[in-house]
């Protein structure tokens, strides 16, 4: 994710890569508590987690992680917004729904995951325009990816969000706020398949997307999705 994500329609957004936090897409299958395991002994520490409930507030806890022995929040979500870890983790921390399905791994070392687009509301009488700054990372430390381009996924809010790749590999650009359009895309925003500065990602390059939210006056709350994917090829 880019360092700076805001849960506002005010503060600074994007930035450089925040190697440490994620951008994950998954919920629970249907409202649940949220369970989290590692799997190492050493990951004994907190987890801040916010999220919606089943009828869309926001709510948020803290919770204790004891390694290898799974612990379960107090809260039911539909839908997770944020993770985040009081310290990198030990070991592999996996976030699970009801029936045991997989919302995403915490990888060693890093330290949660986030959404974008956190709390994005309509207007009431006018349409409304949000951009929102995810990286994609080759954490190989040793291949290239080749031929690499970044594919919009066909579902969910696909109809409302567009993509477009920074005209620079690890640029930092920000914008004042979430409202306001950046300016090193001279792409322009499109739903892709993109192909990637360069055409290729060497061993831990990355590449900066910026997603831009389109919504109409009055838009309802929905409970879905947006995702990004790369390709490529590596030896």
């Amino acid at each position: 994710m880019a360092s700076n994500k805001p849960t506002d329609d005010s503060s600074t957004a994007g930035g450089d890569i925040n190697s440490y936090i994620r951008a994950t897409f998954d919920d629970p299958s249907s409202a649940a508590t949220v369970k989290f395991v590692s799997s190492s002994a050493l990951d004994t520490q907190d987890i801040a987690i916010t999220g919606r409930n089943a009828g869309g507030s926001i709510i948020s806890e803290n919770l204790t992680l004891v390694g290898t022995t799974l612990v379960t929040t107090s809260n039911v979500y539909e839908r997770i917004l944020t993770c985040v870890l009081s310290s990198g983790a030990a070991g592999v921390i996996t976030a699970s729904g009801n029936g045991i399905n997989k919302i995403t791994d915490i990888p060693v070392g890093e330290s949660g995951f986030c959404r974008p687009f956190y709390d994005a509301t309509s207007n009431i009488s006018t349409t409304k325009t949000l951009y929102d700054k995810v990286f994609v990372k080759n954490n190989n430390s040793s291949s290239a990816l080749t031929s690499a381009t970044i594919i919009e996924v066909s579902s969910g809010q696909y109809d409302k969000i567009n993509f477009a790749i920074e005209d620079s590999k690890k640029s930092a650009q920000t914008i004042t706020n979430r409202t306001t359009s950046p300016t090193g895309v001279t792409g322009g925003f499109g739903t892709g398949p993109s192909g990637m500065v360069g055409g290729a990602l060497a061993a831990a390059d990355y590449q900066g997307v910026w997603l831009k939210l389109s919504m109409g006056a009055g838009d309802a709350s929905v409970n879905s999705f947006y995702q990004v994917q790369i390709s490529g090829i590596t030896a």
